[in-house]
């Protein structure tokens, strides 16, 4: 009897340096174009799905993620609104991204991110949690006062 391969593709199986930051990937934001194209590149990379429930609370999965070190990047622009999820953004010192185009389409949004991947990872990596930054589709990456 053989075993079936998975074809999903996450941070414990990709060919990222063990010291890039993993990229939590929000329920909003994901997409299977994104996460072939996030592969593609070998970024390291979890969706929501694959740790959480879909209708896990966000104060919840955001409690855990800024625990593991993760970076988020979502859709959701109110997340700095609603004061239970900005409390959980901060207390738990998450670094996230927040793609501001809401209608960008998917094929956009996996353009988009594995473009600027890079930059991404260079100012997770220089940001004091936590911390927010905006990504418009242009490809702009500007900080979010919390």
């Amino acid at each position: 009897m053989t075993k079936k391969k998975s074809k999903k593709r996450s941070a414990s199986n990709n060919a990222a340096p063990p010291d890039t930051p993993v990229l939590f990937i929000d329920r909003c934001a994901w997409s299977h174009k994104l996460g072939e194209a996030l592969t593609k590149i070998g970024a390291s990379f979890i969706p929501h799905h694959e740790k959480f429930e879909p209708a896990c609370p966000d104060e919840k999965w955001l409690g855990a993620v800024g625990k593991q070190g993760w970076i988020v990047l979502t859709r959701d622009k109110n997340i700095r609104r609603k004061p239970n999820e900005l409390r959980a953004f901060r207390e738990h010192g998450v670094i996230g991204f927040v793609l501001t185009s809401g209608d960008a389409s998917a094929a956009d949004t996996a353009a988009l991110v594995t473009a600027i991947y890079p930059k991404l990872i260079r100012k997770a990596r220089v940001a004091k949690p936590p911390a927010m930054f905006s990504i418009t589709l242009a490809g702009a990456i500007n900080p979010i006062k919390l």
